[in-house]
């Protein structure tokens, strides 16, 4: 698939806080490009600026919390009647799913879980139904809120 990666006039692509795509004021809806555009979000590393990034050509987006969103959440547990978890493993908007540490889990400013994910590269914000089944993994400590996962208990990354 072709396309322009810059618009003319300096019309950007944004992305909201619910994980929907936008052009020109028009909801982005069609699944093809959606997904081609989720797959080929980057984030630089040094300025956090998020870009498409497809076939060596690069246009920046307007992201307002993350590019990427968690769709849902599933645990590995230990075999038994205690059955600690022991792996979390997130589904992305992207079609992907990945294992992630659960060193990078933290809440942003709005109280809403994110994960860091594609190697700690990208945050990915939790869509509710997700930030509900991961909080089930939360406890409250001294400082705020601990991740229990792997039979240990981590403070929530800042």
């Amino acid at each position: 698939m072709d396309f322009p990666l810059t618009a003319a006039g300096g019309d950007v692509i944004s992305v909201d806080c619910r994980g929907r795509w936008w052009y020109r004021g028009n909801e982005i809806i069609h699944p093809e490009v959606l997904a081609l555009f989720r797959r080929s979000v980057t984030r630089d590393p040094d300025t956090g600026v998020y870009r498409i990034d497809y076939r060596g050509t690069r246009a920046e987006i307007e992201v307002a919390c993350t590019a990427l969103f968690v769709q849902d959440v599933v645990f590995d547990r230990e075999p038994g009647a205690a059955g600690g978890v022991t792996a979390i493993t997130v589904k992305l908007d992207d079609g992907t799913a990945e294992t992630i540490d659960p060193v990078g889990v933290y809440l942003d400013g709005d109280g809403v879980l994110n994960v860091m994910v594609r190697g700690g590269a990208l945050p990915a914000r939790c869509l509710p139904a997700a930030h509900f089944r991961l909080a089930e993994l939360l406890e409250e400590g001294k400082d705020g809120f601990l991740l229990v996962c792997g039979g240990r208990s981590r403070p929530l990354a800042k």
